[in-house]
């Protein structure tokens, strides 16, 4: 007889197909006019795709955690089987007088069995309360990285709105560089034309008139660029033209981004040494370094439970249910009680060296976080630093661009009344547009360096209130 048989089995778990998660779509990009660093920075939170990839990589972690967290809990399983068996082939019949005569016969047989089975630990050696630990603290870890990287994402619009608005004042600068050296060459011909100079002396204003027109290029080919870093940094892909909200010459007396201890007198050393000790206790990333390293050492607990004695001990239970018509089907309870201990008494070396790696990888993490220290360290007296000269440098940098802006109208007004040279006009005209671009870069050097103090103290939430 050559049997055909069908099974099917039905259980309570669920198979997933490889489908693509549908990303949310973000809002409607709302800018307002002009563009605030406060309203900048809300819009990079709501459309970074680092922010939104964090949030999910800290949903993941909270999901796993509860995953750990079902081992402690009973397991319900409901389970179908059906079964189809049929046959077909040729039985030797005897009949009366001894005769053999071949009988084409077929069969039939149909199976069903439902059960529900239940199953529980009731107690292990620690690998359980191991797991749940580590999936606790990698969620924590998950979102230290979250709120390191909205700190970053932060950092980052402040410094590229800042740049950008830097960029837009150099332009301002070129441009006034091409007005006056259009005045000095306008100048030098009425001269010529008055026959009071050279025809030559147009020779070196007229070179300086077009290099200013190419400074011009440049400049505003540089405010285009910092333009789109700041897009990006706000998570905008669109070519959406921005209107950035001016600021103003920072006041003496102006108050930091940053909570520290003091105002003024940052660089002393006991105040940076105090800065630092906050940063420590602030910085998310030096919180995860160190949460890695508890995580590695809860690795080192569970390698060195597998290389140990595990006990276990679980229950488990199964009702078959009954069906009166199908008698052939098995029916009844089943309960069961299980108590295993296990030694890996040889296994090549095995777990004794996932010993050794764990303990290995801790005190590369707990290096890690040393190093971390030192980074941050660093980054803070830096940023003090930073932060003191672009402070010290303001008011210079405005007494000299006075002291240009008066040695160039003296020189035009020289030149005017006959008595100067156009290489001194040239000469103020240089000195003016460096002073006019180091006040440009003193101004917002300083709110670059007071918001890349906030940053490096783990404070950048400041920044955007």
């Amino acid at each position: 007889m050559k049997p055909a048989t069908i099974v099917f089995t039905f259980s309570s778990i669920l198979m997933a197909g490889g489908v693509h998660a549908q990303l949310p779509v973000p809002a409607p990009i709302q800018i307002s006019e002009p563009l605030t660093l406060q309203a900048a920075v809300k819009i990079a939170v709501s459309r970074q795709p680092s922010l939104g990839a964090a949030t999910a990589t800290r949903q993941a972690s909270e999901a796993r955690l509860r995953q750990t967290q079902s081992a402690y809990q009973p397991r319900v399983t409901p389970t179908y089987t059906f079964q189809q068996l049929d046959s077909t082939g040729i039985v030797n019949q005897i009949l009366p007088g001894g005769i053999v005569q071949p009988v084409q016969q077929s069969r039939s047989v149909t199976t069903r069995q439902e059960d529900l089975s239940l199953s529980l630990r009731l107690f292990d050696t620690g690998t359980r309360d191991m797991n749940a630990r580590q999936g606790r603290q990698s969620l924590l870890n998950s979102e230290l990285a979250e709120a390191n990287i909205r700190q970053t994402v932060i950092g980052n619009v402040a410094d590229t709105f800042y740049a950008a608005l830097r960029s837009q004042a150099l332009v301002d600068v070129s441009r006034s560089q091409v007005d006056r050296a259009k005045n000095t060459l306008d100048l030098v011909t009425a001269q010529i034309e008055a026959g009071v100079a050279a025809k030559k002396d147009d020779l070196q204003p007229r070179a300086d008139y077009l290099n200013a027109q190419v400074t011009l290029l440049q400049a505003e080919n540089n405010a285009q660029i910092a333009l789109t870093q700041l897009r990006s940094a706000m998570g905008i892909i669109d070519n959406i033209p921005l209107t950035l909200s001016k600021i103003d010459m920072p006041a003496v007396d102006r108050k930091l981004t940053a909570d520290v201890p003091v105002q003024q007198g940052l660089t002393s050393p006991a105040v940076i040494s105090q800065i630092v000790k906050k940063a420590f206790e602030t910085r998310p990333d030096i919180k995860q370094a160190e949460m890695t390293a508890d995580i590695a050492a809860t690795g080192v607990r569970i390698a060195k439970i597998a290389s140990g004695i595990n006990v276990t001990a679980d229950i488990a239970a199964r009702y078959q249910f009954d069906a009166a018509n199908d008698p052939l089907r098995s029916i009844g309870n089943n309960q069961q009680v299980t108590l295993s201990a296990t030694y890996p008494l040889f296994d090549g070396g095995n777990v004794r060296n996932g010993v050794r790696a764990a303990e290995a990888q801790q005190r590369s993490q707990e290096y890690n976080v040393q190093s971390q220290r030192q980074n941050v360290a660093l980054e803070v007296e830096q940023a003090i630093r930073n932060l003191e000269q672009s402070r010290l440098s303001l008011p210079a940098t405005q007494a000299a661009l006075e002291a240009a802006q008066n040695a160039y109208d003296k020189a035009v007004e020289s030149k005017k009344e006959g008595i100067g040279s156009v290489v001194e006009i040239i000469t103020a005209q240089t000195a003016l547009v460096q002073s006019q671009t180091n006040a440009v870069q003193a101004i917002f050097n300083y709110y670059s360096a007071d918001a890349r103090l906030a940053r490096v103290l783990g404070q950048s939430e400041r920044i955007a209130q």
